[in-house]
């Protein structure tokens, strides 16, 4: 027993003493208040993900009560996307297709791109709270006062758990209010709050396993990119699969189809033991280590290191490799399913007939160039959250010392540019180049794995359209950075969702992937390809003269 001073973490001047007491039998004190300042210090964030997210299923809901509403549409639909493995690889199984609903598309449409949504909201979420707090030592000042050991994690979790239910809650509403069953609705967005629960839990996890928050969310995005592709394999050839990821069993609720309100309980339960899991970890481990120990690192460093170049390569180097791994698997079973896209056409030439109507290409071209974006617009994420590393360097004082030596701002931000824009290229052909060679080996012709990995370039310029905004906001307003990310939802949701729900043409050319050739769909055009680059070239250099021009800032 004693007394301490400890300073706010509001920054103010004044110090206040307080009592310190064991908490060997209290746990959990705390957790309350520290929810508060959580939901205090992510309100726009939190605002920001609910937003998009209960935006993006009312805005489905409505147009596809509108669109869906004969059961002639509903037919044309299903005899679509029922038998399409490109499409069931991006949408999931099509449950109720037998007797299909506007209910069954609304599903099909949506479950697994929300669900992927509410995963990466809640990783993101629990990885700031936990590991992000411990390596900057933050934890260590709240840790100083009455709080409980698993206040950290309990209040991390309340809130990612907190932020997937109001998703939840809000989307049911939103559905009904188009005239969707109530049943159905629950069972959905139940589901896909749900699916979020337990990422949110399995980041926990990583958060004791792992060193770093880096390292910490690098297992949490990897694990979600893992399930997504484990769940699109066993959705078109291997059912089984499918309910080893949460996706799986979110998606097995089979919402307007004869709910089945099991895979619900089932996610609940995986969801605790998790919690458990994560709670046993914390207890075996010291604060502000991982379970994990860091490798040692040598006692000088390299000599290539020692420019802001190698600092910059240094610092994102692992990102980059898991990244690059990451895509290339992704590649590889994109591109090896594109063999029962040929299949298809044999077996339903009308199919064909209407993806050359709307293209003016084949069906396997079609599904090729889907794949591309798709991947591209996981690349993007990339580019955005190594743009935002300087940011972040800046943020953590870090910047500041290397800033401090003779080193000029414009080849310390520079630096990091080059490192994103070389990344962002390497990665790009890596996607092209599995895609190409599982499409290759799965047809037997070989003579396509050089003009795929080309035509993966074609992604390139909206990509970094999109790393310039992002450095841009950096550059000039340094703390709505993070609104970068607002960017690539926008695109994400006119790629994916932009034709089925009928967006208006003047929000769908706000995409900078609409302006790309869609290649192999579509031909190359030098005129827009040109036309991106120089807008990303004009971004980049408009965030090096902000930022030579503005001071520096921290959180």
């Amino acid at each position: 027993m004693g007394t301490i001073t400890a300073v706010t973490m509001s920054g103010r001047d004044r110090a206040a003493s307080v009592r310190v007491r064991r908490h060997g039998d209290r746990p959990l004190a705390g957790t309350w208040r520290l929810v508060r300042l959580i939901g205090r210090r992510d309100r726009v964030r939190l605002a920001l993900w609910l937003g998009g997210l209960v935006a993006l299923m009312a805005v489905s809901a409505q147009s596809i009560a509108s669109m869906y509403d004969t059961p002639e549409q509903i037919a044309a639909y299903v005899s679509t996307v029922g038998d399409n493995p490109a499409l069931v690889m991006f949408s999931g199984p099509g449950y109720g297709f037998d007797e299909a609903t506007s209910g069954a598309i609304l599903v099909n449409e949506t479950t697994l791109w929300m669900s992927l949504g509410v995963a990466l909201m809640s990783v993101f979420l629990v990885n700031r709270h936990t590991r992000a707090e411990e390596e900057s030592e933050r934890m260590d000042l709240l840790r100083a006062l009455a709080v409980g050991r698993h206040a950290h994690l309990a209040a991390a979790l309340l809130v990612a758990i907190a932020a997937n239910v109001a998703v939840g809650l809000l989307c049911a509403v939103s559905v009904v209010a188009f005239g969707f069953p109530v049943a159905g609705t629950v069972a959905l967005t139940a589901g896909v709050a749900l699916v979020g629960c337990m990422f949110a839990a399995a980041t926990a996890v990583a958060a004791q396993v792992a060193a770093t928050a880096r390292a910490a969310l690098g297992i949490g995005t990897a694990s979600v990119a893992l399930a997504f592709v484990v769940r699109g394999i066993g959705d078109v050839s291997a059912p089984a699969l499918s309910w080893l990821t949460p996706f799986g069993w979110g998606i097995g609720v089979r919402a307007y189809a004869g709910e089945r309100w099991w895979p619900l309980a089932g996610l609940a339960v995986m969801t605790v033991a998790l919690a458990a899991v994560a709670v046993e970890l914390a207890v075996r481990r010291d604060l502000g280590s991982g379970m994990l120990p860091q490798r040692v690192g040598r006692d000088r460093a390299p000599h290539w290191s020692t420019s802001p170049l190698g600092l910059a390569v240094r610092l994102q180097r692992g990102v980059v490799v898991g990244w690059t791994v990451g895509v290339g698997v992704m590649g590889l079973v994109y591109g090896s399913v594109a063999d029962d896209i040929d299949q298809m056409l044999a077996d339903n030439p009308e199919l064909e007939d209407y993806f050359a109507q709307i293209s003016g290409a084949t069906l396997a071209e079609s599904y090729l160039s889907t794949a591309l974006r798709i991947i591209a617009l996981a690349i993007a994420g990339f580019a955005i959250s190594s743009a935002l590393r300087a940011r972040a360097e800046e943020a953590s004082g870090h910047a500041e010392p290397v800033l401090a030596t003779p080193v000029s701002r414009w080849r310390w931000a520079g630096a990091h540019l080059a490192v994103t824009t070389l990344a962002t290229l390497l990665i790009t052909l890596v996607s092209g180049f599995t895609v190409g060679v599982g499409y290759a080996a799965s047809v037997g012709d070989w003579g396509e794995l050089l003009p795929l990995t080309v035509a993966s370039l074609a992604t390139l310029p909206p990509v970094l359209v999109l790393t310039g905004i992002a450095f841009a906001l950096f550059g000039w307003v340094p703390r709505a950075a993070m609104a970068a990310w607002v960017g690539l939802a926008v695109a994400a949701i006119v790629s994916l969702f932009g034709t089925v729900l009928r967006l208006p043409r003047w929000m769908i050319d706000v995409s900078p992937f609409e302006h790309a050739p869609g290649v192999p769909a579509e031909p190359w055009s030098a005129t827009s390809v040109a036309a991106l680059t120089a807008i990303a070239a004009a971004l980049f250099v408009a965030a090096l003269v902000g930022f030579r021009r503005r001071d520096l800032t921290t959180e």
